[in-house]
């Protein structure tokens, strides 16, 4: 695709040469240029807002920099074109707005082109030099905000699709899960006379439990149902990851699973916080449910991102089902429905973060819940 696009534009082996001779005469001065860019957007309120706090801009004007050794770097092909795109997705996912690509991009083209015209000039570079190398900033700027620009198309055509089928998906399951609410709450009050009645006879109790089991997993697959027709958005509001995960924890049964919890100090996250019980709550279950032995659990944090891992010793994955996990009514459980794995990732997804899955068949299961340290409001 890129060079589809330096070909359209008219970028050649011209540009790229003398963009690559410009780098020693401009590298000592991309500081500049960094900090004019963060001068900018501390004036605007919403383009600041992006951005957690000082530390984070500052971790920002490292990867600013590394960007415009790129733009000098003189080799433009695929991997760059694939290394920029990477860019686009990072400011899809922190929702970016796209005018401010076009703004932020005009600062950065201007302080270049004056740039590097002044310091073409003082090493005595022709004319003709001039026009090429400024022609080829212009050029390859262009085609940095184009692959940009395309991130943000592919997430609205996901996003597209995706809202498409939950929207189908969102009326059958609201439909459903209020049929089954009020026979089920029937059901739910008479067991409660029942064992009243067989309270003396252990095996019939035994079998009244079963049935009172097996209710509550029924209410809990019509509260995934009717989640998915709500796909209401966070609400947000400062949480503790560790107690969070802790109390979560202490609810779920785990007989014959040793469950290990390891919780870094971390401070507060801002999330919806019955979600994030959710996400908790679905991918420990799962791992409890998939374990030999073992199941992990782990919380911790680093300068930009918050982070759970669910690890589990059970069987793994096969290709196909790795494939298909977070597809929604999709499972690898007899006794599954497919829509926990499913509703984790639309929550995580409107936290803007991610879910990843790592496993291999005999290998047992990693989950990785990476969830941005956005600004609070």
């Amino acid at each position: 695709m890129f060079e589809e696009m330096a070909r359209d534009i008219g970028f050649a082996e011209e540009h790229a040469e003398l963009l690559r001779a410009a780098h020693p005469l401009v590298s000592p001065f991309f500081q500049e240029v960094v900090d004019r860019f963060y001068e900018v957007i501390a004036q605007n309120p919403e383009a600041r807002a992006v951005f957690a706090d000082e530390s984070a801009i500052e971790r920002q004007k490292v990867h600013l920099a590394g960007w415009l050794e790129g733009i000098f770097g003189g080799v433009y092909d695929e991997a760059y074109f694939e290394r920029r795109a990477r860019i686009g997705r990072a400011h899809v996912r922190i929702r970016l707005p796209q005018r401010y690509m076009f703004s932020m991009m005009n600062v950065v083209r201007v302080r270049l082109q004056d740039l590097l015209r002044r310091e073409a000039i003082r090493a005595g570079w022709s004319m003709h030099e001039q026009q090429v190398a400024i022609a080829a900033v212009d050029k390859l700027l262009d085609m940095e905000l184009a692959i940009m620009l395309e991130t943000f198309h592919e997430d609205y055509m996901t996003r597209l699709r995706a809202n498409e089928r939950l929207a189908s998906l969102g009326q059958l399951a609201a439909s459903i899960g209020h049929e089954l609410r009020n026979p089920l709450a029937v059901i739910d009050s008479s067991l409660h006379l029942l064992k009243r009645r067989v309270s003396d006879d252990a095996r019939i109790a035994k079998h009244v439990d079963r049935i009172g089991q097996q209710v509550g997993r029924s209410n809990r697959i019509i509260t995934d149902l009717l989640e998915l027709a709500r796909d209401r958005a966070p609400n947000r509001v400062v949480c503790d990851l560790p107690a969070i995960v802790e109390a979560t924890v202490q609810d779920l049964e785990h007989k014959g699973v040793e469950l290990t919890v390891d919780l870094d100090h971390v401070h507060g996250i801002w999330v919806d916080l019955s979600q994030i019980q959710q996400v908790v709550f679905n991918l420990v279950q799962n791992a409890i449910h998939a374990a030999q032995s073992k199941v992990q659990v782990r919380a911790r944090h680093d300068d930009t991102d918050f982070f759970l891992e669910v690890a589990d010793d059970g069987p793994g994955l096969t290709a196909e089902a790795r494939a298909r996990l977070f597809e929604p009514l999709f499972t690898t459980k007899t006794k599954g429905i497919g829509l926990g794995l499913w509703l984790c990732q639309r929550i995580v997804e409107k936290h803007e973060g991610t879910i990843e899955v790592d496993s291999q068949e005999g290998e047992g299961t990693r989950f990785v819940v990476r969830i941005p340290d956005v600004v609070r409001s």
